[in-house]
């Protein structure tokens, strides 16, 4: 299955799940966010951290804001935090890839492969 496939049935899926549930009113929030993430990464991609972090603050910060019905004074708040962003942003996201480790417990140990299950033959040779 291709991804351009399995992208349309997720959609489809999420569409159906939204209608069913009259969850429309999370329809923009989603935008916003995914929004965010998709420029974040394509920036991200192309070596743009500057505009990458920004985009994420934006469109995810626009989201939060309108999930909570904060949007006004949420947006003069995003506004101040992203001018005390600029120039910090890499500093910025190593520090946010670190917490998202630590709470989803990204930050393991790193396992030892198991011992090998190979089964060994060694020929036995009669001496006369």
């Amino acid at each position: 299955m291709n991804n351009q496939t399995r992208l349309i049935g997720l959609i489809l899926i999420t569409i159906g799940v939204v209608a069913i549930f009259r969850l429309w009113w999370l329809v923009p929030v989603a935008l916003l966010a995914g929004g965010g993430i998709v420029i974040y990464r394509r920036q991200r991609n192309l070596g743009r951290i500057d505009e990458a972090v920004q985009a994420l603050l934006w469109g995810v910060g626009l989201a939060l804001l309108s999930l909570f019905k904060l949007l006004w004074p949420g947006i003069l708040i995003l506004g101040g935090v992203s001018l005390l962003l600029r120039g910090r942003e890499a500093e910025v996201e190593q520090r946010m890839w670190a917490l998202l480790g630590q709470l989803l417990s990204w930050n393991r140990q790193p396992t030892t492969p198991p011992t090998s299950s190979k089964v060994q033959i060694v020929e036995k040779h009669d001496e006369a």
